[in-house]
């Protein structure tokens, strides 16, 4: 049997209304040389049934950790020597899988990035709410990890790439994400940003994407822990360390200012003195990175749609 040229990973817990739109928009991508994962921690809907409907898949099914263990269960399995990561309740554009292949003609580049799309459902129709394109937006840099958007999904990897910078770090079950695309910024792949729209990003209650309220405050929390924990790890005096401790920086002045602003000062002051206890010059690291920030919140709003 011919290995596939893709493989395609989709975590999946109780998406039993979304999954077959996310299955059929890689069927409508037109290749026949597309292995398509699918990684069930445990689906209690119609889930099973809903799958079942699509025997051309590969369905691993049992409980998972959380979301990045799902996706290490399905790397590890997966035959393709380009990788894509697919969320059960988004889509790929049309054109996408043909967009990457070009840019993959070229045997020394290692990654593809392309634009992404975020849309909601209203009124049973489709509303684009804004596109990130571009280097700045969506491109493999620090200022998307630490700072703004990280669009793990609107990326294809070299299966090599991803053997080179490991699995996703499931200690963190919130920013693992983040987290794998810092140590794609230190292992600095050759890499095309792509104009053309790779990921449709769903917005609905429930998605990670769209993170609010509570749930950003946890975001942020864990984030933190991200930063304070790889700091600890990491030997002194290199790349990757000085690259969290400015990280670390920024997770610290922003969980603090957003803990003050829902009124919980306490908690705010709590992490300006973990911060301290972690790297002393935080606040100065955090201060140089606020003009940078603002300059770009208009590449973090996109274009509208």
């Amino acid at each position: 049997m011919t290995a596939p040229r893709f493989s395609i990973i989709t975590p999946c817990l109780n998406r039993e209304a979304t999954i077959a739109a996310a299955i059929r928009s890689v069927q409508a991508q037109g290749r026949a040389d597309v292995e398509h994962i699918i990684v069930d921690g445990g689906s209690t809907d119609g889930t099973a049934t809903v799958l079942a409907g699509f025997p051309h898949l590969t369905v691993l099914r049992g409980p998972d950790r959380n979301l990045y263990d799902a996706i290490n269960k399905g790397l590890r399995v997966a035959h393709g020597e380009v990788i894509g990561l697919l969320n059960s309740d988004d889509l790929y554009a049309p054109g996408a899988f043909a967009a990457a292949e070009a840019a993959l003609a070229d045997p020394a580049t290692e990654m593809v990035i392309g634009a992404a799309e975020f849309f909601a459902e209203q009124d049973g129709r489709e509303v684009v709410q804004r596109v990130l394109r571009g280097p700045r937006a969506v491109g493999l840099t620090e200022a998307n990890v630490i700072g703004n958007v990280t669009a793990m999904n609107a990326a294809f990897y070299r299966r090599t790439l991803l053997d080179r910078v490991g699995p996703f770090d499931t200690r963190f079950p919130l920013s693992a994400d983040k987290d794998f695309w810092m140590r794609l910024v230190l292992a600095a792949p050759r890499h095309v940003v792509l104009p053309a729209t790779v990921i449709r990003y769903r917005a609905h209650a429930g998605s990670l994407t769209f993170a609010a309220g509570d749930t950003r405050a946890k975001l942020a929390q864990h984030l933190h822990a991200v930063a304070r924990t790889r700091l600890a790890e990491l030997p002194r005096d290199t790349p990757a360390h000085a690259a969290y401790r400015r990280w670390h920086a920024w997770a610290v002045g922003y969980r603090a200012l957003l803990r003050l602003r829902q009124g919980a000062a306490g908690d705010a002051w709590r992490t300006a003195a973990d911060g301290f206890a972690q790297d002393a010059a935080w606040p100065a690291r955090f201060l140089a990175r606020l003009p940078r920030h603002w300059r770009d919140r208009k590449v973090r709003g996109g274009t509208p749609g």
